[in-house]
């Protein structure tokens, strides 16, 4: 069973993710939209600092991934919209490990790969 938390023990249900190539670094950038955060109604800090990383287990054990950028959007002052979690992978074992996982958590959550015009993108979605 494929699962992503940010605090321990509290699940949370990803909309969309998205991989790219860092036009810089050549290194993937991974970006997981959450339409709702779980962690958020039981932790009033998450938003302060509370998550310094996320989870992503799986039969094949753990990820600990550090997010490079966590940003909140907010429909207005108490009711998010979506939170975007950036990472970047920077050798290919980590880009073979997540690609694991997410077809699992993909086949999981209903969720299927949509096709881009841009050969270093992809998209998976709900």
């Amino acid at each position: 069973m494929a699962t992503i938390e940010f605090i321990s023990g509290i699940q949370e249900e990803v909309s969309e993710i998205k991989l790219r190539r860092g036009k810089s670094s050549g290194n993937v950038i991974v970006v997981f939209i959450f339409e709702k955060v779980n962690a958020m109604a039981n932790l009033s800090s998450f938003s302060s600092g509370g998550a310094q990383y996320m989870r992503l287990s799986d039969e094949e054990g753990d990820i600990q991934v550090t997010p490079r950028n966590l940003e909140f959007f907010y429909k207005n002052d108490d009711n998010l919209e979506r939170l975007v979690c950036t990472f970047e992978l920077i050798n290919d074992v980590q880009r073979q490990r997540l690609e694991r996982f997410m077809n699992r958590y993909a086949e999981r959550n209903g969720m299927g790969y949509e096709d881009r015009d841009q050969p270093a993108s992809e998209t998976i979605k709900q």
